[in-house]
């Protein structure tokens, strides 16, 4: 009978232990938020299948870039049904002219903030955005 007690108590330990694990990881999942980093060819095929989407185009080399990072971050974290991609043109020579080419306008500022809708620019946002005028975005 003393056999039986010692494995129950092993398995309800584990169990329980497991248990807090499970909801540690739920926890994490749902709280856990990231830019989806895309590369310059991925953006490109997006906008060719007419794709509808928000990017961010920076440079992880601007602490300006970097900043706004953060307050797109904190925008996920409230409102998880949104999503932001972000191209870094870090590794680009001239990211002016790339943003320009890319999204066909005249504004290539780094960072820029850009509403395609089925493959085309239907806002763009130069410069780094406070928390309010990204919610605007998604309205």
């Amino acid at each position: 009978m003393g056999f039986l007690k010692k494995i129950w108590k092993e398995i309800s330990v584990f169990g329980l232990v497991f248990v807090i694990f499970i909801a540690l990881f739920a926890y994490r999942q749902a709280t856990h938020v990231e830019l989806t980093t895309i590369s310059k060819t991925k953006l490109v095929e997006k906008i060719k299948a007419k794709d509808s989407f928000v990017v961010v185009a920076g440079s992880d080399s601007d602490n300006t870039t970097l900043n706004y990072k953060d307050v797109c971050l904190k925008y996920l974290k409230k409102n998880h049904s949104d999503h932001i991609y972000y191209v870094n043109l870090a590794s680009e020579k001239d990211a002016t002219s790339y943003i320009q080419k890319t999204f066909k306008t005249d504004d290539g500022t780094v960072p820029s903030t850009f509403v395609i809708k089925n493959g085309k620019v239907k806002t763009q946002k130069s410069g780094a955005l406070s928390y309010y005028r990204i919610a605007e975005l998604f309205k």
